[in-house]
């Protein structure tokens, strides 16, 4: 076992729910995020877009998108159906059982879902985790994995609840470690995830990016003296904390663009920002593009397709 997988381990899952979706034409539903909670994503025909965080994906037959976080996202046939972003799913979409959804039109997508439920309170990487892996036959390692995976997520509603819970158990576990090995290039390595200090320290700057942050005083919150934790960081992110608070900053910026409506005034004061201009200079400077013409490019298909909102509840 990898350190990773020993770190997977110590992340407790609760309960799971495994939906099932029948569906065709234009679906799709806005996902608010949820607390304590990841969520799994499986193409067995067909496929769809998943759009989280900043990054936008087609989910193909025989792929998985794993939401380690349960973060907002859409998840739709295609970038041309627009979404209401109340939380409701398109008109065309009912649910005929518990545990099974289907649209009015004939069935050229099947999608699984399972909903877990987890106790991260042993886990303190779980902030830490990316919003989005997706895993794909392509990764030889997984190809294997991933198969016997969507055969047991295609026969899931024949299995009795206590067998599911154990395979999800297991799969979480496998899911939750590809995650951390995900996050290789922006997380800390294994051994940071075990100081607590430097955790804890992360762990502060990831849920308020927004907060005018001095480094003595992060410092003196996790009981480490200033220098001692721009070194331990800096070492093990590979950018000085001032850098990865300002991408932290950004990302949560393109979040925001991607999934709210919030004027640009109030994204670049949501994430720190005193000022639009000071906003809009930083975000080009890390994505090339201002945040109009960035939350124009996503929503483009929508404003193109806009006429059939008339079909969407």
């Amino acid at each position: 076992m990898t350190e990773l997988d020993a770190l997977a381990r110590s992340l407790v899952v609760l309960g799971s729910e495994v939906t099932s979706l029948e569906l065709g034409g234009r679906w799709g539903k806005h996902r608010r995020a949820a607390r304590a909670s990841a969520k799994l994503y499986a193409a067995l025909h067909g496929g769809g877009e998943l759009v989280v965080a900043d990054r936008r994906l087609s989910l193909r037959a025989g792929e998985l998108a794993f939401l380690p976080r349960a973060d907002e996202h859409v998840i739709r046939d295609s970038a041309a159906t627009p979404i209401p972003r109340d939380g409701s799913a398109c008109v065309g979409m009912q649910q005929t059982a518990a545990d099974v959804w289907v649209s009015a039109a004939t069935p050229t997508t099947r999608l699984v879902v399972v909903d877990l439920q987890v106790d991260h309170a042993d886990a303190p990487w779980f902030a830490l985790l990316p919003a989005v892996v997706h895993i794909t036959g392509e990764q030889p390692e997984l190809g294997r994995w991933l198969a016997d995976t969507l055969a047991l997520l295609g026969r899931a509603r024949a299995l009795s609840p206590s067998l599911r819970e154990t395979i999800t158990a297991s799969w979480a576990q496998a899911l939750f470690a590809e995650a951390l090995r995900a996050g290789a290039g922006t997380l800390p390595g294994a051994e940071a995830l075990r100081d607590d200090r430097v955790v804890a320290a992360l762990l502060r700057l990831r849920a308020e990016p927004e907060k005018p942050w001095e480094l003595g005083e992060l410092a003196a919150q996790v009981g480490m003296s200033r220098s001692a934790l721009a070194a331990r960081t800096t070492a093990l992110l590979g950018e000085p904390v001032g850098s990865y608070l300002r991408r932290l900053r950004l990302d949560r910026a393109a979040s925001l663009l991607a999934t709210t409506d919030a004027p640009i005034k109030v994204i670049a004061a949501r994430v720190g920002y005193a000022s639009e201009p000071a906003f809009t200079r930083a975000f080009v400077r890390a994505r090339g593009t201002a945040p109009v013409a960035y939350r124009r490019a996503l929503r483009q298909p929508d404003a193109a397709r806009g006429d059939g909102a008339k079909d969407m509840s």
